[in-house]
């Protein structure tokens, strides 16, 4: 994460499970002999491997609604109307 994103160390920290920026460096920092900021100013920004703007990501990063095709979204509201129908019906 420190390579790839721009996120805060902060962030970081508590997105591997942390709660003390303090213990997370110096845990860093026995692993891997460098300091996270130092780690991350040994590799380029990660803004330079992003080709795609950052709201594009975000946005098609999401979670998408599954696709329906209009033949199943007919077949869907005609059981629907069959449904309410029979409903009205029997009241």
């Amino acid at each position: 994460m420190l390579r790839s994103t721009d996120r805060s160390i902060a962030d970081i920290c508590v997105e591997v499970g942390l709660t003390s920026v303090g213990s997370f460096t110096t845990s860093f920092t026995r692993a891997y002999g460098v300091p996270p900021t130092g780690y991350r100013a040994s590799f380029p920004p990660a803004a330079t491997y992003a080709l795609i703007p950052a709201c594009v990501l975000h946005a098609y990063g999401r979670p998408q609604a599954p696709h329906v095709s209009r033949r199943q979204a007919r077949r869907l509201i005609n059981s629907v109307n069959r449904i309410n129908q029979t409903t009205q019906e029997e009241a």
